[in-house]
This record gives C-alpha cells, structure tokens and sequence, in this order.
C-alpha cells in the first residue's frame, strides 16, 4: 500500500510539474556552489523572486533527478504594495543534508546536481516568517539564471545584455577598491570616512549580479559587514562622528539581506531608516543647507526600508520627499520661473554665493536613482514626471563643451547657477568623471519619455554622447589587453568615486540596448 501511495504521489507531482511547464511555473537551480559538507542536519536554500512571478498563496513542490524531495518553505519577504496581492520575494527552502538525497534518489544514489521547484495556486496564502540568526548564517544563495536574480535584486528587465562594456573595467576598479592593503598605501586606511560615499557595498552586490562571478558576492559581503559593525545604536555612522546624510547607504544593506538573510541588515536598515528622518526633505529660502544628494540619500533610505518591510512610515516619508522635490521643482520658492529641476539658492548648495536658484546635474542624477527604483516598484507619476523633467533640465542648461584637455567634448556641469551664471565652477578635468551618472540620468528620462510617447530625440542624443565618454574606459582595457600591458586592477581617485560611478549606473547597458540599438 505504501508503495501504491508513493507511486501517486509521484504521478500527482508529475502532472502538476508538466503542468506548471506550460505556465512558467518551474525553475530549476543549480547545486555547484552549496556547501554540502556542513554537519547541520538542515540545509537552507535562499531563493530571491521577481516581482509579480510567486503569489503568495503558493504550493511548492521539490524534485531532484525527477525524484520528489521533502522540504519546508518559509516566506521570508514579500514584494511592497500599496494595492494588489503580495508576491513572494524571498523563499527559504529547508532541506536535509545533500549526502542523505541518496535513498530518495533511487538504487545508483547519485546526489543531485540541480534541484527543479515547481509552483501551483493554493487556497492557503503562507506566512511571511522572521528568519532566524542561525538560519540566517546557514542559509545559502540558489537562483536559476543571472536574468532572473538580476531582475529579483536590481529589477532589469528579465533578458540577457551585453554588459562587458561595462562590468569589464568595474571589475579592473573593483580589484583595488575591494583590497585595503592597497587603499591604505594610497593613503585611504579602512577609517577614512570619505572613501565610502556612495555605497560601495552596493556597487560591487551590483557587479557580483551583473557578472555572476561569486568573487564578488564574497567582497560584498565583507564591506556590508564593515559598514553594519561602523553604524551605532543611533544609526550613525560612526568614522563620520556627526549626522549626516550622505552616510547612510541602504542599498548594500538591501541586497545583504535578500542574498544572504542577515538579520543583522535588516536591523541596521531599519537603523538608519529612523535617523534619516533628522533630514528635512522641504526647502524654502531662508532655511540654509540643502543639496539634492541629502534628499537622494534619504529617499534612498526610505525606499530601501520599504521595500524590505513594506512599512507604512516609511512610505509616509517617500511621499513626504517626493512631495516636497515636486514643489521645489514645478512650483520654485521665491517665484523663481520654472526650469525643471528641484531649485534651491546657490548659497544653500555651496556655502557660499548668492541667494540665487541653482541645481547640480551630477546630484540631480542621484536623486533621480532613487525616485527611479520607487518608479520601478510603483509606476509612481510624480517620480516618473521628475525624471522626464530632469533629463530637459540637463539638454538646456546643465552642458557646456570642451575646448582645453578635453576639445570637442560635451560636459556636463557640476553645478548650474540659474541666475547669475559667473559662480558656476567649470572644470574641463574633473567635471567628465560624471560622464556615467549623468548619462545614466539623460537615459532614464529619456526611457519615461518614450513610454509616454513624447519626443525624446534630443534627450536621447545627450544621453548618446555621455555614454560614449562612460565607454571610454572599456576602450583603454582593450587597448590595454591588446598591448599587454594589461594590469590586474587600476588606480582610482578618489575611491569615493567609484560609488557615483557605478553605484546609480546598472541600468545603463539596459537603457543603451532600449533606446540607442533600436535607431
């Protein structure tokens, strides 16, 4: 009887699998990479999800060789929301040992290479789950491509890219700023706060997802774990010894948590969440400091706690920011007339100057990253109608071209003074190491243009010559390796720099194949 049972059992799974095929609701994963030495009688399995892909009132079924394997699923998070269903986002897969796999795989107890998760509706929603520390430390990484993982963590689209143009000579940047050995010699020691402006941590989680080599993951992990030990009680940062926003960077303790389970990223997240809040997102003209890279960190912030919470504070303060750059930008202070970027004085970005409208196209770059991930979650209006704006703002007043080292060139500037034009500070040799982000910028205006079914040629023309110049890096590595003089890594100064280069940038080698490869 037991035998009859197991052999529909099988045949149950069986049809529900060739079911599932036809739906897309199957993966399979492979086994290469899982420690299956450990002594723990469990082994968990971390599976990232797409949006809109794994509703939340799933059924899971396992197999392995075409053999049913026994497992416990545990929700661990689930997609934000604000109207419809939550999707999974994180599934944890508990399983035994890898060794013990042999007696259900049948007489040669062959352990399994890949592991094949099907899915099905059920009428039972499951429960969103605290994973545990030690669950936490166990768990280990699976997914079924880098498309899909790539899609779960950063929310490109769900193809494969030419990405070498871009990851080639990340990875020739990474090898230095990953190594303190040589930081320090350059004169950048673990403790110098400034090195980790713009979320390093985010940025080699983004290389380690766009290159699919575990190498990064690996140092990934270690900055993340740097920057968890280097934030107090209070969410300060604490090499910095004062408040201040540019400190708190989220999206490496984001991607810590939805590859690993570190419960210690979430903690920190949630942190740095309450401290963010000292920042006031409004501005009006006696209110003194205010730059567009203070409201891009705790828009950052924000997004990022509520992506991984879906709590309801945090989306109060995403509205609250978002709101307030919308004023700033389509309804100034002071009468000013509109431009199309978020103005606030002169004085008040630079500490010095004039009370006169000014707007910095390399920061507006970082604010506009964060209103595009909250775009991506949400389809938001504002955030896609600030994006569209930015991008004109940059095309009629935040360029000038080349005519010293760099001829024939354009660039765009590090600071537009609306008014009064002789504060601006155009520097021909500092100012083109924004080529990328800005780029980046002109792309996803350009993309909000497209998809709002607007001219967006001169905008995409911009967005064209930047990113030959953000190109130009992979040029050199192929020269270099042509000339073999090829280096193991390269020298970046300052290391800060590497963050605002490839920190709000991954969407690039998407936006270039949408809107250039298709003309």
């Amino acid at each position: 009887m037991l035998k009859l049972a197991l052999i529909a059992i099988y045949i149950v799974l069986f049809f529900f699998s060739t079911y599932s095929l036809s739906v897309e609701n199957t993966i399979t994963f492979d086994l290469a990479n899982i420690n299956k030495t450990t002594n723990e009688e469990s082994i968990f399995l971390l599976l990232p999800m797409p949006n809109q892909r794994v509703a939340l009132n799933s059924s899971f079924f396992l197999t392995a060789n075409n053999h049913p394997i026994k497992a416990s699923y545990q929700v661990l998070n689930t997609w934000p929301t604000m109207k419809s269903e939550p999707f999974i986002r994180l599934l944890s897969i508990e399983l035994s040992r890898l060794q013990d796999f042999a007696e259900a795989l049948g007489p040669k107890k062959m352990t399994p290479k890949t592991l094949t998760l099907t899915w099905l509706d059920s009428d039972k929603a499951l429960a969103v789950q605290q994973i545990n520390a030690n669950q936490s430390n166990l768990s280990q990484l699976v997914y079924p491509s880098t498309p899909w993982l790539v899609q779960s963590i950063l929310l490109h689209p769900d193809k494969a890219l030419d990405t070498d143009w871009y990851t080639e000579p990340q990875k020739k940047y990474a090898h230095y700023l990953t190594n303190q050995a040589l930081l320090r010699k350059k004169g950048y020691p673990a403790s110098k706060a400034s090195q980790w402006l713009y979320d390093r941590p985010q940025a080699i989680y983004q290389l380690f997802l766009m290159s699919g080599e575990n190498q990064w993951l690996i140092k990934a992990n270690k900055l993340a774990e740097f920057y968890i030990k280097n934030i107090d009680e209070s969410g300060l940062f604490v090499l910095k010894k004062n408040f201040d926003p540019k400190y708190l960077m989220p999206k490496g303790l984001l991607y810590r948590y939805l590859l690993t389970g570190d419960v210690e990223a979430k903690k920190t997240l949630k942190l740095i969440f309450e401290r963010s809040l000292d920042w006031d997102e409004s501005y009006n003209l006696g209110r003194g400091f205010w730059t567009e890279r203070n409201q891009a960190a705790a828009l950052n912030v924000a997004v990022s706690y509520w992506e991984l919470t879906n709590d309801a504070a945090a989306l109060v303060r995403i509205n609250n920011i978002i709101d307030a750059s919308v004023a700033m930008t389509f309804n100034p202070d002071n009468n000013w007339p509109l431009r199309g970027c978020p103005q606030h004085s002169y004085k008040s970005h630079e500490g010095w100057g004039d009370d006169t409208p000014a707007c910095s196209p390399w920061m507006m770059a970082l604010l506009g990253d964060a209103l595009w991930r909250f775009y991506q979650l949400t389809g938001d209006v504002r955030a896609a109608s600030l994006i569209d704006a930015f991008g004109d703002f940059i095309l009629n007043y935040g360029i000038y071209y080349g005519d010293a080292r760099v001829k024939n060139i354009v660039i765009a500037k590090y600071i537009v003074s609306i008014e009064n034009p002789k504060q601006e500070e155009l520097n021909q040799w500092t100012d083109p190491q924004h080529a990328c982000d800005v780029a980046a910028l002109l792309g996803k205006s350009a993309y909000i243009k497209q998809i709002t079914k607007q001219d967006n040629f001169m905008v995409k023309t911009l967005f064209r010559a930047l990113l030959e110049q953000c190109s130009g890096t992979y040029t050199r590595l192929i020269k270099a390796q042509k000339s073999k003089r090829e280096k193991n890594y390269w020298v970046l100064k300052p290391p800060r720099r590497f963050g605002w280069m490839y920190s709000t940038t991954s969407d690039l080698p998407w936006l270039k194949s949408l809107l250039l490869n298709t003309d």
